[in-house]
């Protein structure tokens, strides 16, 4: 098992500021200081592109580096990155070289809707489908 996400200190200082404003709602509650602090919160210009830089874009190219890394030492790797940044990923993987072969769906999770019967979307007389 290998540690492949980046420090955060590779992140600019208004992913940072953001990222501290949400640990600190998310720690504390919504208290005065919180609301205080997000009321005061005038993103930057182009802020959204930093912030997914920041999250996926940097994330993605230094895992790259690691699976690149690591294919000198095993033919298999497992990498439980999250869905966001799969696109990202197969984009680089497929720039290395490799080629897709087969795909399978899996359901991870499944979220059941505000006063739900429990079936999920689609289910017909206790059908389960897969995903």
């Amino acid at each position: 098992m290998e540690r492949a996400d980046v420090d955060i200190s590779i992140f600019s200082k208004e992913t940072i500021g953001i990222l501290n404003l949400i640990m600190l709602i998310h720690a504390k509650g919504m208290n005065p200081d919180a609301l205080q602090q997000l009321s005061l919160y005038t993103p930057p210009p182009h802020f959204e592109e930093q912030l997914f830089d920041d999250l996926l874009g940097k994330r993605n190219e230094h895992l790259l580096g690691e699976i690149q890394s690591h294919l000198a030492h095993s033919d298999n790797l497992m990498i439980p990155w999250g869905a966001a940044h799969m696109p990202g990923i197969a984009r680089g993987i497929l720039k290395d070289g490799f080629r897709l072969d087969q795909t399978q769906e899996y359901m991870v999770i499944h979220f059941r809707g505000f006063g739900s019967s429990g079936k999920v979307a689609g289910q017909t007389n206790g059908d389960h489908k897969t995903k």
